[in-house]
């Protein structure tokens, strides 16, 4: 199945295997869920990321247990900091 993977607000701009504007489409096995594939991402570990699939949040304790289907589309990024 194709699922779409966009990553917004990324410091220095997208991984590699990313367009310019932070997005790729991956070939994913049916049972795939939210946290496999945003373990396959190697993005750094000292950032949390909020996570949306198809305009819905899922939470982090959500991901495991939210299986995609052929066409959903993840968005990724960083939580705000500021002070």
């Amino acid at each position: 199945m194709k699922v779409k993977i966009k990553l917004l607000s990324m410091a220095g701009g997208p991984p590699p295997g990313f367009d310019e504007f932070g997005e790729r489409t991956v070939d994913a096995a049916s049972a795939t869920n939210v946290a496999d594939v945003v373990a396959s991402l190697s993005l750094p570990s000292e950032e949390s990321y909020t996570t949306i699939v198809n305009g819905e949040a899922v939470p982090v304790d959500a991901r495991a247990g939210h299986v995609l289907s052929d066409g959903d589309e993840i968005t990724l990024f960083p939580a705000i900091q500021g002070g």
